[in-house]
């Protein structure tokens, strides 16, 4: 199959200047629609396009006029143009942001998404890549690290720190000054008590609650949490 070079007119954000740059969301799958949902709700980009390496996808749409491009297609968009990558797995979305940008993206912008329903703090840190999906949480002089997400209502309290690529994901809480290690995935639920650090690569499964440090790629889950093979996030 051929990729696609040119896209229907995709569905442009009400309140964005004429001269604002696209926006193309990296991963057509659930989390992509999240991220494009999030793109068009906040009004930043003039348009939002989708793109995806699946050759079944080219040309259908991740939302009603937001048209998924192959990843050929992006070396042809007009300038400027913007990257945000959204993939759920988080070793997955670190590794295309790289390849991207050093390929068919080189020459875009890595941008953060917030959902104008996310409640971030004046002095939160919000480094490029990061997505903030509705009725998160980000509390005062939290640091998010480049590519890391913040899903539907979860919270980040006060001082809490997520390194690169790490995502809390929907209906999580962590209390202030929680440290998360880089891609390190907070399940759905869970708890982490303040003050607490979660190692690189771990998993913390869905409603747990955390009650010590969670050593790198360990996998833990339950209430308390404690070692497991299988932890669903």
């Amino acid at each position: 199959m051929n990729p696609p070079t040119t896209a229907s007119p995709p569905t442009a954000a009400p309140t964005a200047p004429a001269d604002a740059p696209l926006l193309v969301v990296f991963g057509a799958g659930g989390h992509g629609r999240v991220a494009a949902d999030a793109a068009l709700a906040c009004g930043r980009w003039r348009a939002v396009l989708a793109c995806d390496r699946r050759e079944d996808l080219w040309g259908g749409e991740l939302l009603p006029g937001v048209t998924v491009l192959s990843p050929a297609a992006l070396r042809d968009l007009p300038q400027p143009w913007e990257l945000h990558v959204a993939i759920g797995d988080n070793l997955s979305r670190r590794r295309e942001a790289l390849a991207l940008r050093a390929g068919e993206a080189a020459r875009a912008t890595l941008a953060s998404v917030a959902h104008p329903m996310a409640a971030v703090a004046a002095t939160a840190r919000i480094a490029p890549g990061c997505l903030l999906a509705a009725h998160c949480v980000v509390g005062p002089a939290a640091v998010l690290g480049e590519g890391s997400v913040v899903n539907h209502t979860a919270v980040v309290d006060h001082d809490c720190r997520l390194d690169a690529w790490s995502h809390v994901a929907p209906g999580a809480r962590l209390g202030g000054g929680v440290r998360v290690g880089e891609a390190a995935l907070v399940g759905s639920g869970s708890t982490v008590l303040r003050g607490l650090r979660l190692g690189a690569g771990c998993v913390l499964g869905a409603g747990a609650v955390l009650l010590e440090d969670l050593p790198d790629d360990a996998r833990w889950a339950g209430v308390p949490a404690r070692p497991t093979r299988d932890a669903a996030a």
